[in-house]
């Protein structure tokens, strides 16, 4: 990837360096695990896997969004899941949401979320830009 380097004229290298290489092109943006909230706050979808990963792939939407991105821009997405038995049901609605390249995904299954009702978590990792 092509990069710039940053030399304050303050800080020059004594030696054969560079102080600060910025690269350019995609920057990278990491998001926090969406749970399936709706703006209020509530949980959505009690006891429904997929509505829950439903809303959880649209809060990962909103994210990039609000950072120039879209879905389109996932690099690697990480889902937590509490019951193994829920994958067909995400993997179907993960379909729906990616209909051409798919990130890298790991799935963990885990014996809990933040909160009891919760039934699915996913993180992300883009290259925006």
């Amino acid at each position: 990837m092509p990069y710039t380097t940053i030399t304050p004229a303050e800080a020059k290298p004594v030696a054969n360096y560079n102080l600060a290489p910025r690269m350019e092109g995609p920057r990278l943006l990491y998001t926090a695990g969406q749970l399936a909230r709706d703006a209020a706050r509530n949980v959505l979808g009690k006891g429904d896997i997929r509505t829950q990963a439903r809303q959880v792939f649209e809060n990962l939407r909103h994210v990039l969004q609000a950072a120039g991105g879209d879905l389109s821009d996932l690099l690697k997405i990480t889902t937590y899941i509490t019951n193994i038995e829920d994958f067909p049901a995400v993997a179907e609605v993960r379909s729906s949401i990616f209909p051409g390249e798919l990130p890298a995904s790991t799935l963990i299954v885990v014996n809990r979320l933040a909160q009891p009702e919760l039934l699915i978590e996913v993180e992300g990792m883009a290259a925006i830009g």
